[in-house]
């Protein structure tokens, strides 16, 4: 008899690499799909980042049906929209394309395809019953790792909440990675959705839910992401190398939380994000230092993993607990390094919203896996420290 069970999840299949978008096609048919049915958004499409998968579908003779209609945090609205054209389509096959929000859409609306009711009544953890026609996720970020993960973000227009569903009939049929698709998007969305990667790999890395194997590819991304993310964000002379290697440190720091969960980032993140419509990757950003200085009493030997991997020259005779800022400052210089703002206060977040913040994450699903226990006043402290600037890292080093 066991302590503890360890559940992890992860797709059916993924495929990797430069140019795998063009097969696309292959997969398809093997899913016996003749109406692929593509949720994306019109950046996406005038970009022509959806070219070669709508010419490798085409091109299996599959009639290929096109909706555009993702916005950034996706409502429960646009979910519903969604699903009503995919059954409009009459289509046998769902394939998300873009960023988090694209496919976090998608997934919402596959579950609308093959369950009634009203997309909200599927909110927690493993409350959708019928199992949600065939899917392929192709993110053009990296990113938020949607792609490998069982969860899905939907925003409640009546109370700017973002709600959490998670089942593993959410899982991609195919997770289907191409890092030549990141490759057009602005300097600052790679900046700002790199160092969301990095926060995934972070919260996975130090949750009370964390196993052998989350953990081995969280510390893996926290590498990639201080080795690439920079070269990525200027991405100058077509550096193929720096956007595969965010492409797959995106990948690996989905799959990690997927198993390990994640913390207090993103608990505060979803609701800066939800009430005033900061993008959830420069939430998470900024965010992350605070809550990691936050948490380093609790983790302090895993901050110096996690500074070390960032390329801190960490000395593991002197105390964890000093050493452990090292990552904090890590992670500073590479947000500076990558033009990301220090604090909330330079977002349209507003610092008299502090307490209703606060006790909105106090009930995010995403808290249960931070390694030190809040309370309202805790996630206050933080909060008011992210609006501030005020981190005592540059005093203990």
């Amino acid at each position: 008899m066991t302590d503890s069970l360890e559940l992890w999840n992860a797709p059916n299949r993924m495929l990797f690499g430069w140019g795998a978008a063009s097969e696309i096609g292959t997969y398809v048919e093997k899913f016996d799909a003749e109406r692929p049915f593509v949720v994306t958004d019109e950046g996406v499409v005038q970009a022509g980042v959806l070219d070669p998968i709508r010419d490798a579908i085409e091109e299996a003779g599959a009639d290929c049906e096109v909706w555009t209609g993702v916005q950034p945090d996706p409502t429960d609205r646009i979910v519903h929209d969604a699903a009503d054209a995919y059954d409009a389509a009459d289509a046998d096959l769902i394939v998300g394309v873009g960023g988090g929000s694209s496919i976090d859409t998608a997934k919402a609306a596959s579950i609308l395809a093959a369950n009634d009711g009203h997309i909200l009544e599927y909110t927690g953890s493993g409350n959708v019953p019928n199992q949600p026609p065939p899917s392929v996720y192709v993110p053009t970020t990296a990113g938020t790792g949607s792609e490998v993960g069982h969860w899905t973000i939907v925003k409640d227009t009546e109370t700017d909440i973002k709600e959490e569903i998670g089942d593993v009939k959410l899982l991609a049929d195919l997770a289907l990675v191409d890092p030549e698709l990141t490759a057009s998007a602005p300097a600052p969305i790679k900046a700002a959705t790199g160092m969301d990667v990095l926060t995934h790999a972070v919260e996975a890395y130090v949750s009370i839910k964390a196993q052998s194997q989350t953990s081995a590819l969280a510390i893996d991304s926290i590498e990639k992401v201080g080795a690439h993310l920079p070269r990525a964000v200027e991405y100058r002379g077509g550096d193929r190398e720096a956007l595969s290697e965010m492409a797959r440190a995106s990948m690996q720091a989905g799959m990690a939380f997927n198993g390990a969960g994640l913390g207090a980032v993103h608990a505060i993140s979803h609701q800066v994000g939800g009430m005033f419509g900061v993008p959830h990757g420069l939430a998470n950003a900024i965010v992350l230092p605070y809550v990691m200085e936050y948490n380093l009493p609790q983790t302090p030997e895993l901050m110096v993993d996690v500074a070390e991997a960032l390329g801190e020259d960490v000395d593991r005779t002197r105390p964890a607990a000093v050493e452990g800022y090292k990552a904090v400052r890590a992670v500073c210089r590479l947000a500076e390094s990558v033009r990301i703002p220090e604090t909330l206060a330079e977002t349209a977040a507003e610092r008299d919203a502090v307490p209703q913040l606060a006790e909105q994450a106090l009930e995010d699903g995403s808290l249960t896996g931070n390694p030190r226990a809040t309370d309202v006043e805790d996630l206050e402290g933080i909060l008011r420290n992210a609006f501030d600037g005020d981190l005592a890292y540059e005093a203990r080093l």
